[in-house]
């Protein structure tokens, strides 16, 4: 009996052991897994600093301060008046799958415009998260993001004023020439040279007020030219014109500059008009607004006869371009013309073939000329012109990349990746997704892909209808130059019938309490051992006993 009440108190003792330590381990697993995450972004870390111009990496530390659990994170750059980045969205969003203890990034590709105002700005970001404590949450935080500027802000100035001879003629009709330069490092367009302030002594002839440049690119200089008439009764002296400049820049920021055009006028009778000087009147290069590397294209040229009195001959015309972009074909670089009348025009035509390798952009060239008068004086005169040379552009994209299942009514992503393959910068890059689906967040606004570039798109679509279904992913950009173009990736997704939602009473018991147990498995060999043990200790005692009374007999 003794030895029957030991083993009966020995199995009440590792039952109630054994329980409760299996009762501590679950009560204290569930305690953990049901713990709520605390998201934050850690604020003790460097500032950020970007030049402007550049594409950069911004990279949005999250951080759990707990061992719970955070789901289907999304992370979301908001998009304010304040916001320094280049962009026509609203707001940039990354996906986090999850994040238990410790840190995770979200990486934003983003450029910071050129024309930024150096300065500290914030970025505001929004943080929404599921968790299987509580629900879930939202929160939102502040970077602050330093931008450098070293470029020089577009500025067009006047920097020349060319006429036919050192003064105005009165009585005539002169096409004076003013030189603009854009001193700023970066490309401004839709400038705009208007003069003003005319009076009864000068007159535009049958002439717009008003001249359009098209673009110009940092440190570029172009030329406006009005025809301007002096009145015959008009007296000596200089008088002055009122000369507006007006541009934008590439982010459609506007400027305007004002400045004052001085002009010399010579009274009738002057012996200004007996000196002869010829002046390229206008040019053009072909049926475009520029010219294409490594294409031939024909240049002509026109040339006037200043003086009304007399005539000129053997007209010489020397062509010379920067860097010898511009190679002639089929002839020299040598014009010649006969004979030009006194106050006439004679044009002169060459065909040139930019350098393959040319890069985007407009080159100056050389017009020396040199010509006789009737009787033998020889004259030179030296004009500059300009010829924009545009670089083919070269966007290599991929393929789209699809999840193998599709289901109606589910979220899918769908990304790909491009490259800026040419020589040439890719400008105003604008991609969206288009197809019988709803599309998230698909609008996306790159600006400026330089060349050797590179990027990627992604989109979320949500399919509402089980079937094939096709999409396309359309990409639209421009050369800098004002042409358009237009590329299209196309995809398609097989949709299944939407998932059936799982009946909340025929689901088995959540796995989740037996694998939080599994791993425990010493805890039910306890009691086995433990009673092992004593079997063999009664065992033992009762082998001894019988030994002891064999030993007395």
């Amino acid at each position: 009996m003794r030895w029957g009440r030991l083993v009966l108190c020995g199995f009440l003792m590792v039952i109630m052991l054994c329980g409760g330590s299996l009762v501590f381990a679950a009560n204290g697993d569930d305690r953990g897994s049901s713990e709520a995450p605390n998201l934050r972004i850690p604020g003790d870390r460097w500032m950020p600093v970007f030049k402007a111009g550049e594409k950069i990496s911004l990279n949005v530390p999250i951080e759990n301060t707990t061992s719970g659990t955070a789901k289907n994170l999304q992370v979301s750059l908001l998009v304010d008046d304040k916001f320094p980045f280049e962009s026509e969205r609203m707001t940039f969003t990354r996906y986090i799958s999850s994040i238990t203890d410790g840190t995770v990034v979200a990486g934003f590709n983003l450029t910071v415009p050129a024309n930024i105002k150096p300065d500290v700005y914030p970025v505001n970001v929004s943080v929404s998260y599921d968790s299987d404590y509580g629900g879930g949450g939202q929160f939102s935080s502040t970077l602050y993001i330093k931008i450098e500027n070293d470029f020089s802000q577009p500025q067009v100035k006047l920097m020349n004023v060319r006429l036919p001879g050192e003064r105005l003629p009165a009585g005539k009709t002169s096409l004076v020439t003013l030189v603009l330069n854009n001193e700023g490092d970066l490309k401004v367009k839709d400038v705009e040279a208007s003069l003003a302030g005319f009076n009864s002594g000068l007159t535009l002839d049958n002439w717009s007020d008003a001249q359009s440049l098209g673009q110009m690119e940092g440190k570029e200089t172009k030329s406006a030219s009005f025809r301007i008439h002096v009145d015959g009764d008009t007296k000596d002296g200089t008088y002055i014109l009122d000369l507006k400049v007006t541009y934008k820049d590439d982010y459609n920021q506007e400027y305007e500059k004002e400045t004052k055009v001085y002009l010399p006028v010579s009274g009738k009778g002057s012996q200004d008009d007996l000196v002869p000087r010829l002046i390229i009147g206008n040019y053009n290069y072909g049926s475009g607004e520029q010219t294409v590397a490594g294409q031939t294209f024909p240049l002509t040229i026109s040339l006037i006869n200043t003086s009304e009195q007399t005539a000129v001959k053997n007209v010489k015309l020397s062509l010379k371009s920067d860097g010898n972009v511009f190679t002639p074909i089929g002839s020299g670089n040598t014009l010649f013309i006969r004979e030009i009348g006194a106050g006439g025009r004679a044009d002169a035509s060459i065909s040139l073939k930019p350098k393959e390798s040319a890069e985007s952009q407009t080159f100056s060239v050389s017009a020396d000329i040199e010509f006789q008068d009737e009787d033998g004086n020889k004259y030179t005169e030296q004009e500059i012109i300009s010829i924009p040379v545009l670089q083919p552009l070269e966007l290599l994209i991929t393929e789209p990349v699809t999840p193998p299942e599709v289901f109606a009514g589910q979220s899918v992503h769908i990304s790909l990746d491009f490259y800026n393959t040419g020589r040439a910068a890719v400008r105003n890059l604008r991609i969206h997704t288009i197809g019988d689906f709803d599309v998230s967040d698909g609008e996306l606004y790159l600006g400026t892909v330089d060349s050797g570039g590179s990027d990627y798109y992604d989109v979320t679509l949500i399919p509402n209808q089980p079937g094939e279904v096709t999409g396309k992913i359309v990409f639209e950009y421009d050369d800098g130059g004002g042409q358009d173009y237009r590329m299209e990736k196309e995809f398609k997704l097989m949709v299944g019938e939407p998932m059936p939602m799982p009946n909340p009473d025929e689901m088995p018991m959540p796995m989740e309490g037996q694998s939080k147990m599994s791993f425990k498995w010493w805890m039910a060999a306890v009691p086995v051992i433990l009673l092992a043990a004593i079997g063999f200790f009664i065992y033992r005692k009762k082998k001894r006993a019988k030994e002891a009374l064999f030993l007395d007999e």
